[in-house]
């Protein structure tokens, strides 16, 4: 009997503890709580914009650096608005990245010289947002709004993709000769049309918008890794175009003869012949008759005629001088003389 009661007692205590023990009614506020937590955040990325993920960024190679914006009160739903329709891309970029609590950037593509961390390294506040996070030191939150990347094409036309390769890196000069500006803005197809009319067989494209063509490398073991190029043509945003100091190269499988004549060095201007200006060239024999300045003779002067001597006339015997009689005196003062 004491037993029963006691197991009783013993099963009482039980249930009341068991009851005690039971959680109390949630409360208004934990219940706003719960709700708010379920519910997605306005100040989150844009619908359609999904997190990627958390990676490194420096600022002399940025993994996301066709735009960038700095906002006091950044959230990701600025930044990716931001970046899905910009006055340098109204179509909007793939790519929209948070970093340092106030700073976003853009861009089709991932950068080659990016690498994925751990999240928990992107874990500064965002500056509009506080329980968002927003990078960190040298770090980007990444999203993307599901837009293919730019690729580098296997083969356009007879040009065929030869992988990546570096330029003017380690003290080496060019790896291809010549540079060309394109005014239609730079593509696979714009470049190595423009290399294929002058003649030469190799194209380079680097930093999103060079153009360089060759018939050689002039710089050996030049490959690198394929992500390294990863910049997108700024004549068509779905294709690759190199990266600083790297260069996506295509080579024609068809040899063919330039169409067009390269640009003469413009500080070298060989003189232009006068056409219609012809020297005829001289028969060897035929030897022109040397012309001989006419002399000019004087008149002879006619000779001055002498004429000859008159004969002496011939007279006769002179006449004796009359005999004068002097005086006597005279004679005879000649006489006196005269001794």
């Amino acid at each position: 009997m004491v037993s029963t009661s006691f197991a009783r007692l013993a099963l009482l205590a039980y249930f009341v503890g068991t009851t005690v023990a039971l959680p109390s009614k949630p409360s208004a506020e934990s219940v706003h709580l719960y709700r708010r937590q379920d519910e997605p955040n306005p100040n989150g990325p844009l619908e359609g914009w999904t997190y990627v993920g958390c990676f490194t960024d420096i600022a002399s190679s940025r993994t996301l650096l066709e735009a960038v914006t700095v906002d006091p009160v950044l959230t990701p739903a600025i930044c990716t608005e931001f970046c899905q329709g910009t006055t340098t891309a109204p179509t909007g970029f793939n790519f929209a990245g948070t970093e340092f609590t106030s700073e976003c950037y853009c861009d089709f593509n991932i950068q080659g010289t990016a690498t994925q961390v751990d999240d928990e390294e992107c874990s500064f506040a965002c500056a509009g947002d506080p329980t968002l996070n927003c990078g960190g030191f040298g770090r980007v939150s990444v999203y993307t709004n599901g837009g293919a990347p730019p690729t580098n094409k296997e083969q356009v036309g007879t040009w065929v993709f030869s992988g990546c390769h570096t330029d003017a890196v380690g003290g080496n000069g060019r790896t291809l000769l010549e540079r060309f500006d394109i005014p239609e803005g730079t593509s696979i197809e714009s470049c190595t049309a423009q290399c294929e009319a002058t003649g030469y067989s190799i194209t380079g494209l680097e930093f999103g918008r060079e153009c360089w063509c060759g018939n050689e490398f002039l710089v050996e073991d030049t490959e690198a890794p394929l992500g390294e190029c990863s910049m997108t043509c700024i004549g068509d945003h779905t294709e690759l175009c190199g990266a600083g100091s790297r260069l996506s190269v295509y080579i024609n499988t068809v040899v063919v003869e330039p169409t067009v004549e390269p640009t003469p060095d413009p500080t070298v201007v060989e003189p232009t012949p006068d056409p219609t200006i012809v020297e005829p060239t001289p028969d060897p024999t035929v030897v022109d008759p040397t012309v001989v300045e006419p002399t000019i003779v004087e008149p002879t002067v006619e000779p001055t005629v002498v004429e000859p001597p008159l004969e002496p006339t011939v007279t006769g015997p002179e006449e004796p001088l009359p005999t004068v009689t002097t005086e006597p005196d005279v004679e005879v003062r000649e006489a006196a003389r005269r001794q």
